[in-house]
């Protein structure tokens, strides 16, 4: 086992380790509370009851349920994999063990970057779906369907499961074949928001036009299109935010290198990327309304489940007790 350990502890990781040493085991302790509790449970809970949901959405169009569903599992598993990691990656140095930080930070980062890059992935691929869906209008229906949508899906997490352990052949061709793949995500999303824009502004004119000109209207919900298109903005909005500061202190690691400051950047604003995958949930909620409705229908039969449990066993309760203590 200790040749093991020492197989996966190169160089970077012993120096991190050592800069790691240097900071307070307090601030280790609440960051392992705060993931443990707050995001690894409530996400956990949380995805699981939007993807229980999920199927019971009947006004969701098939292939954007799918790609919600991705997303959330995707936020699921953070809960239940790589956030139980990087408590216990913390909890390694702080009981002092470098083996099992070296083995512990592998098995980290490759988990933390797969689920990272299924959600940037699926991110991208929902900016395509709203792009076709405006400029196919009637057609969409018709070329995009579950199963192809599905499909997609499953190449894409095969293919990201696959980028993600390149890393054990070759770290360098991984890191840089990574980079790319998120430069084209980023770039995909932005020019079919952009050309989503765009269109929209020419479809208002020609709205006018027809107004005025008494011509038949072009049979396309906008209404509700934008809504859907709306809600997806604030999820890649929530993405954006949660994100940049890690990015930031990527950028720095590279430009002035790997210390005690950049560290502790780097991992606190991992930390704030990791309330992306809390408030996911909560935002699901509050943008899609018959969402909202099938979770708080589910809270209520919780609820109502709970409390005529509750009476039962209070009533058991009564019954035992007036015939150990009999009234007389």
């Amino acid at each position: 086992m200790s040749g093991t350990s020492e197989s996966f502890c190169n160089p970077t990781r012993i120096q991190s380790y050592a800069i790691a040493q240097n900071v307070s085991n307090n601030i280790y302790i609440i960051i392992c509370v705060v993931i443990s509790v707050m995001c690894s449970v409530l996400s956990t809970s949380g995805n699981a009851v939007i993807l229980y949901v999920l199927r019971k959405c009947q006004s969701l169009h098939s292939p954007s349920k799918a790609l919600l569903c991705s997303l959330a599992l995707t936020d699921l598993f953070v809960g239940l994999i790589v956030l139980p990691l990087f408590t216990a990656y913390y909890l390694t140095i702080i009981l002092e063990m470098p083996g099992c930080y070296c083995i512990i930070s592998i098995a980290y980062g490759r988990t933390s970057t797969f689920i990272a890059g299924v959600s940037l992935q699926t991110i991208a691929t929902i900016a395509i779906d709203r792009y076709l869906a405006f400029h196919l209008r009637l057609r969409y229906r018709e070329l995009v369907k579950f199963r192809r949508v599905v499909c997609i899906l499953v190449i894409q997490w095969v293919a990201t499961a696959v980028w993600s352990g390149s890393w054990f052949w070759n770290e360098q061709v991984n890191k840089i074949s990574g980079a790319i793949a998120l430069t084209i995500c980023c770039l995909v999303t932005l020019l079919c928001y952009l050309s989503i824009r765009r269109g929209l502004r020419h479809h208002v004119e020609q709205i006018h036009q027809q107004n005025n000109s008494r011509e038949p209207p072009v049979s396309f919900n906008l209404v509700q299109y934008k809504k859907t298109l709306n809600n997806m903005l604030w999820i890649n909005g929530l993405l954006v935010v949660c994100y940049m500061p890690y990015l930031s202190s990527l950028l720095a690691i590279l430009s002035t290198g790997l210390n005690k400051y950049t560290r502790f950047a780097l991992h606190f604003s991992a930390i704030i990327a990791f309330f992306n995958f809390f408030l996911n949930p909560f935002l699901y909620c509050w943008k899609i309304k018959e969402l909202k409705e099938k979770v708080m229908a589910l809270f209520r039969a919780m609820y109502n489940f709970l409390s005529s449990m509750y009476s039962r066993l209070a009533n058991a309760v009564a019954v035992q007790r007036s015939a150990t203590f009999p009234i007389t």
